[in-house]
């Protein structure tokens, strides 16, 4: 199978080394009936300096060699200004492409080409809303680390591109494979959860005072009652046009809103490594009032459960186990 790695200026070493890690390693594995023949191509077989400082010789330009069966185009630092020789150059290889993979702002350079046109994709939590203003023909889901529609497949920075390339070699070659790769490089083949739990707080810029107040009603008090009706009558406004106000203001309704402040609350009550905060203790003083509420809503928003949230997030989750606990 063949596979075309652009190589360009720029670019972020491990958005280039993980998915080629993966694609490497199944490859030497004899369990595998898939063999990958990879290519690194820069736009004028030039060499190409990484982010951090690593000069990568391609083995050619990119205009030159067979259709690739995957062309994979790493992200950068920054995404490529709108009409980038690089974009250009990419245009024509894309089409050809019979499957095609973007890391990071990677998905920007795709996007260029028209190839994200109508499709689901993501890129990283800092770029989505960019994404989604400058090419409103795609669909931008700002909460997976990484999505396959058809023959596109995008994902967020760093790891994420690991997480795709083991679940493209699954669809290639089988779950076992994929396990295998995912066991010889310590990590796990298929992984909880999407970005939203890396992303920052959500703080929405508004201009309109009856909004603002309402947003600091929510703030002051997530655990109190946030009905659209109080929060209406609180800023002095019918129900119906305060909804319909908040919406245009925040991009959400005020419920929707709501549960993300009230997602953002748990998540640092579950957050605190001294002492643990139970489950219960963070569902009641974010305002869900039950677990199983929180639950749902944690699936929702960071599409991971509380439990999880609180394992892989927790500081007290990291100590290193001592002897005595060793010995238990």
């Amino acid at each position: 199978m063949d596979v075309t790695v652009v190589a360009y200026d720029g670019m972020r070493e491990l958005q280039l080394a993980g998915p080629l890690e993966v694609l490497s390693a199944a490859t030497g594995m004899t369990s595998a009936a898939v063999a990958y023949r990879t290519r690194i191509a820069s736009i004028d077989g030039r060499p190409a300096r990484t982010a951090g400082g690593l000069t990568v010789a391609p083995d050619g330009a990119l205009c030159d060699g067979p259709a690739p069966d995957l062309l994979i185009v790493p992200g950068a630092g920054e995404v490529a200004p709108h009409g980038s020789e690089l974009a250009g150059a990419l245009t024509e290889l894309v089409h050809r492409a019979a499957r095609v993979m973007a890391l990071c702002t990677g998905v920007f350079l795709l996007a260029e080409s028209g190839a994200l046109s109508g499709r689901r994709v993501t890129t990283h939590w800092k770029w989505c809303d960019r994404l989604a203003t400058a090419h409103p023909d795609a669909h931008v889901d700002t909460s997976a680390s990484f999505v396959k529609d058809g023959p596109v497949f995008t994902c967020g920075d760093g790891t994420a591109g690991i997480d795709l390339a083991l679940s493209l070699l699954e669809d290639d070659a089988g779950r076992e494979v994929a396990r295998d790769v995912s066991h010889q490089l310590l990590t796990h083949a298929h992984r909880p959860g999407g970005q939203a739990k890396f992303a920052p707080r959500y703080a929405p810029s508004v201009d309109h005072p009856a909004v603002r107040d309402a947003i600091e009603l929510i703030a002051n008090d997530p655990a109190g009652d946030l009905s659209r009706s109080r929060l209406a009558a609180q800023v002095g406004m019918s129900v119906r046009n305060f909804g319909r106000l908040f919406a245009v203001q925040t991009g959400m309704t005020p419920g929707r809103y709501v549960e993300r402040v009230r997602v953002e609350t748990a998540r640092r009550i579950l957050e605190r490594p001294e002492p643990s905060a139970s489950l219960d203790e963070a569902s009641a003083r974010a305002g869900f009032g039950t677990v199983q509420s929180m639950r749902l809503s944690f699936g929702r928003v960071l599409h991971v459960t509380p439990a999880e949230y609180q394992k892989r997030f927790n500081g007290s989750a990291l100590r290193p186990i001592g002897r005595e606990h060793a010995s238990r």
